[in-house]
């Protein structure tokens, strides 16, 4: 039976000027003032909490946003966000062509079975020269690097769907971590692939750190740690990539 990617917390948290949230948020910060979006998509919008911040950093006129949980969809309508049930999967965006100014895709492309019929359906409703950022887990992170030498699993995948299994650190509390339901993980080189085969240019590359949770011990060090790290795009837990349309 297939499983849907995992639903994203409700809770906007940012953990330091490298979260990818952060991340993807300064981009857009940047590019407003170069352009005007008219339109922008926000593929895993959950309770669009994130939408909204996005929405006011890029003086969006609308933001819309994919969800696939039906509670989350109408969480975010009554936040003002133009939000759809969809599974990205097997469904075409139901927009016509050429209609976004820029889209966003935010720790969503490794839930998918079928990456490649997503992307085609980014590059068609995104207009020409249009922005697309996209984050997602960094399987050749220096901590998935580290976690295969000694022969733990690697962070971003989990080979079960009941428990946490074979990691080297476990969140307490937690009984299923979301990376069990991560299908398609990449390294930077395969996304930055990827997205060649699908006609985006590449303008950026950004490293961005991983989650960590607050009763973690050692936290500022390792915060501190994650943000340098995040200063190697290749071996930063996380990767976000600006990439454009080609015309």
């Amino acid at each position: 039976m297939k499983v849907p990617y995992a639903d994203r917390d409700s809770r906007l948290t940012i953990q330091g000027k490298k979260d990818r949230l952060q991340v993807v948020l300064d981009i857009f910060s940047k590019y407003s003032s170069k352009r005007n979006f008219d339109r922008i998509l926000d593929t895993r919008c959950g309770d669009g909490s994130f939408s909204k911040v996005l929405k006011e950093v890029s003086n969006a006129k609308e933001v819309y946003g994919f969800e696939f949980y039906e509670n989350k969809v109408e969480l975010a309508r009554r936040g003002g966000i133009m939000a759809l049930q969809i599974d990205l999967d097997e469904e075409d965006f139901p927009f016509e062509d050429n209609y976004f100014d820029a889209i966003c895709a935010i720790d969503i492309i490794e839930h998918l079975y079928d990456p490649d019929h997503f992307l085609e359906e980014v590059y068609r409703t995104l207009k020409p020269n249009g922005l697309f950022i996209v984050a997602t887990p960094n399987l050749a992170s220096i901590h998935n690097r580290i976690a295969l030498f000694l022969g733990f699993q690697p962070f971003c995948i989990n080979l079960s769907l009941r428990f946490p299994i074979g990691h080297i650190y476990k969140i307490r509390g937690e009984k299923v971590p979301p990376s069990s339901h991560h299908f398609r993980v990449f390294t930077l080189r395969s996304l930055k692939e990827i997205l060649k085969h699908h006609k985006f240019s590449i303008d950026e590359v950004k490293g961005a750190s991983a989650v960590l949770p607050d009763d973690m011990p050692f936290y500022k060090f390792f915060r501190a740690l994650e943000e340098f790290i995040s200063n190697f795009p290749s071996l930063s837990y996380e990767v976000v990539i600006l990439c454009k349309k080609e015309e």
